[in-house]
């Protein structure tokens, strides 16, 4: 049932209902629909009224007796405003709304941010440019627009507008069958290639890190529409086929000694070792280590890449060992960022180690005589190992034993033990079943290279690295024989959904288990279902969905690009930056692993620390490198996301905080709700700066807002932003900046206020129902990996009330998305016109 007309109450109505001024009364009999202050639309009506279904907005019904000749009477009691109905119309109550209130800035004279609304005559053109009209629904919604400065419109006048805009601009039909959008081709972005390589071989071996940087669509990096194949990156594809191939199979041909040096991120300091610009810094004793898997046992040459400031009367030191063993003494004799590569002879056996070196002569003497050997100093650029040495005889790895498991011989033709061992590896590597007829193109590589009278594990080798570049590798195919242009929804066959599953967890193939559940045809099973995904969210490798899915909904990645003043913050280096990104992952993988509710990534009271990073919030009785759950006091003013230290330097600026970063962030990443940009003329924070340079920064702000163009936006960004100001620009506490007294309180456009980042919290978690759509959208984005349509706001809907129904349950989300249509169905794209 659709309520056709809404308003207040007749006196004989609102006497029966007592909870708010506020009422929506619908009187209906067989013949009739009536209210006595607004006239309704004729309805038909039965005893089954109660049953019909009532918008979500209203919160209460009341079932009144028989009054005269009605023969029922339904009084809705609901907080919002009157609703909007059939007989209001654009050309008479909402186009002269506009033309009073926003025509003056957004009309035929002046178009501020480049919005015309003048040119808009009717519905239909409203609905062609929803998301303009979304934008300006939002604006009148919370009260961001008209500017403050001109007149504003009644309450009723404001309700009857946005009413309409609802209604027209987000009415859906979720009764009619759920289209789950094309298909489309994706290739495997970075992450998901590396990681596929990772579980199709089991080795550590990252070859997309050389590949080009993916693009961005919808706020991430694996969506259809943006991953491209460049000529650069095929070649790359070609490379990557040819290392991964010969790092599996160990070819008779190949037995010469190999050089595995790690460098930047992928080797680690302890003990104030700081990276910078990918250089471990030792400005004292500390220690660099690598973890380096040797092939084979032999003798191997142990280097350290190095160069040294040097000071005193000898050269810098290194003790260099293996798995904490003693294997030498390096003294770094280049300096004047001249490095070189100091070797130790070692044998050692085939397997991990642990690669280290520790700075063991620190000196500093600021007033020695020779200021060139004042201070010493050691940087690392590598580390790693050449060999094995003298390679007399081949020892095969595991990644080699698990992939070859068949030979030829003479019992045994060449043909059929090729086909032995590429049968099974084909159908993980294409994520699924291949039938003879795919794999004879691979036996028949191995052929060839054997005819050229190379070995068998040569031309294995070939047949890997053809398999790697193949499409079925290289892209997540769902066509199945299909069309692209077929506009037929179809279900996902087992493995498809096995794949879509493991990539949205994983961000990886599937393991050996889900596959099984796929070959037996259980994965239908929705208890099956249910039972994989809280299993994959307990594996480790769903630390993918972590760093993958929550670095770029909170914009984490951006953390790398900060750089903030040297002189004003001294103590933020690159172990500080790696440590509060660590905190934010770890907080989210609690959330995910103990299915906490996703509202506690609002008002969470807990956070993980490691000693750098709890000194640095000015927490206590942590030590060490190691992360630890810590639980924050009542009295303490962190809570959630909001102050973690990786989202208040990634919304600062490298010299000052930005309540406006802070606040925008907020609206786009947890309430949905993002601005709009800026327009093109408006004036700089800092022209406004320069005209009241006395003033604190939240006068300036204040002054800048004055622009009545500024103002309709900044009035929530600003003020949420301002309850995160007792936060520095690298996420420390502070009551004063500079000689002003931080004021961190702020008031909503709707009047809601608060003072600091702890009462911000709370009124954000009184929008549950935002934050839920918000990050609905956002999980549902990157599990399909394609942006959402209007049409899908059905599906985001039904999740959120999954949702709100269990406690918000990070679970609940996952798995609502998994048994999804959207998820579990494909069409194709349709005919070009």
């Amino acid at each position: 049932m659709a309520l056709v007309r809404a308003g207040q109450c007749g006196p004989k109505c609102r006497a029966g209902c007592d909870l708010s001024p506020r009422w929506r009364v619908l009187v209906v009999t067989p013949q009739f629909a009536y209210n006595e202050n607004l006239p309704l639309a004729v309805l038909p009506a039965s005893v089954a009224l109660l049953d019909l279904a009532m918008p979500q907005r209203f919160s209460k019904i009341v079932l009144l007796p028989t009054i005269g000749c009605m023969s029922w009477l339904l009084c809705c009691c609901a907080s919002a405003q009157p609703n909007p109905t059939e007989a209001v119309t654009f050309a008479r109550d909402i186009r002269p709304f506009f033309a009073k209130h926003c025509f003056t800035c957004h009309g035929e004279e002046k178009q501020n941010g480049e919005v015309a609304l003048h040119t808009f005559m009717d519905k239909p053109a409203v609905l062609e440019e929803r998301a303009l009209w979304t934008s300006a629904y939002e604006m009148l919604k919370f009260g961001a627009m008209p500017p403050e400065d001109r007149p504003q419109p009644t309450k009723a006048e404001r309700a009857q507008v946005v009413g309409w805009l609802e209604a027209n601009l987000f009415a859906l039909d979720c009764t009619q069958r759920i289209d789950p959008g094309r298909v489309t081709i994706r290739r495997l972005n970075r992450n998901e290639y590396n990681n596929t390589i990772r579980d199709l071989f089991g080795i550590d071996l990252r070859p997309a890190d050389d590949f080009p940087a993916d693009d961005v669509g919808a706020g991430f990096d694996n969506i259809g529409d943006v991953l491209s194949l460049p000529p650069l990156l095929l070649e790359k594809y070609l490379d990557a086929a040819e290392q991964i191939a010969r790092h599996v199979i160990q070819a008779p041909e190949d037995l010469a000694s190999q050089a595995t040096f790690l460098s930047d991120g992928q080797l680690q300091g302890q003990q104030g070792a700081a990276l910078r610009g990918g250089i471990y810094h030792m400005y004292s004793v500390s220690t660099v280590f690598a973890e380096l898997e040797f092939p084979q046992d032999g003798d191997y040459h142990l280097v350290v890449e190095a160069s040294a400031d040097f000071g005193g009367n000898e050269f810098p030191k290194l003790d260099v060992r293996l798995d904490g063993a003693a294997v030498g003494l390096v003294e770094v004799k280049t300096n004047d960022d001249e490095y070189k590569l100091y070797e130790l002879r070692k044998k050692v056996s085939g397997g991990k180690h642990r690669l280290s070196a520790r700075f063991v002569n620190d000196y500093y003497e600021p007033k020695a005589p020779d200021p060139d050997l004042r201070d010493r100093n050691v940087y690392i650029r590598k580390m790693g190992f050449t060999g094995p040495l003298d390679v007399k005889t081949p020892q095969t790895t595991a990644a080699h034993r698990r992939l070859v498991t068949s030979q030829p011989g003479n019992q045994k033709p060449l043909s059929r033990a090729a086909r032995e061992v590429l049968t099974p590896f084909l159908s993980r590597c294409f994520r699924r079943p291949v039938n003879d007829a795919e794999v004879t193109p691979f036996v028949s590589l191995v052929e060839t290279a054997n005819a050229r009278g190379e070995s068998f594990e040569r031309g294995l080798q070939v047949a890997v690295m053809a398999s790697l570049v193949s499409p079925h590798f290289l892209f997540r195919l769902e066509l199945d024989g299909a069309s692209p242009n077929d506009l037929q929804r179809q279900e996902l066959n087992a493995f498809q959904l096995a794949s879509r599953m493991s990539y949205f967890l994983w961000s990886s193939m599937p393991d050996a288990e889900l596959s099984r559940l796929a070959e037996q045809g259980k994965l239908s099973d929705a208890r099956v279902l249910k039972a994989q995904m809280h299993r994959m969210l307990r594996d480790e490798k769903a630390s993918a969905l972590v760093e993958n899915f929550a670095g770029q909904w909170l914009n984490l990645r951006n953390l790398a690009e900060f750089d903030p003043d040297a002189k004003q913050f001294a103590d933020f280096d690159d172990a500080l930056r790696a440590a509060m990104l660590q905190e934010t992952f770890q907080f989210f993988a609690e959330v995910m692993r103990r299915d906490r509710s996703i509202l506690t990534f609002i008002d969470g009271d807990f956070t993980f620390v490691n000693e750098r990073l709890a000194k640095h919030y000015g927490l206590t009785g942590v030590q060490g490198d190691a992360f630890r759950r810590v639980s924050l006091s009542a009295d303490s003013q962190r809570v959630g996301v909001l102050t973690h230290g990786s989202i208040l330097a990634l919304t600062s600026n490298p010299n000052r905080t930005s309540p406006v970063k802070r606040g925008k962030w907020v609206l786009e990443n947890l309430l949905g709700t993002p601005p709009p940009d800026p327009p093109a003329d408006v004036p700089t924070l800092e022209e406004s700066a320069k005209a009241a340079s006395e003033a604190s920064f939240r006068e300036q702000l204040e002054i800048h807002r004055k622009n009545p163009v500024c103002a309709s936006c900044h009035r929530e960004m600003d003020a949420i932003g301002f309850g995160l100001e007792n936060f520095d620009p690298i996420g420390r506490f502070r009551e004063k900046e500079g000689e002003h007294q931080i004021d961190a309180s702020g008031t909503l456009p709707d009047g809601q206020s608060f003072r600091g980042a702890v009462a911000l919290a709370g009124v954000l978690k009184r929008r549950s129902d935002d934050f839920s759509r918000c990050l609905t959208e956002k999980m549902l984005t990157y599990a399909l990996g394609r942006g959402l349509k209007f049409e899908d706001q059905c599906e985001v809907k039904r999740i959120t009330k999954e949702l709100e129904k269990n406690d918000y349950r990070f679970s609940v989300l996952v798995w609502e998305i998994l048994r999804s249509e959207l998820f579990r169905m494909r069409r194709g794209e349709g005919e070009e016109s």
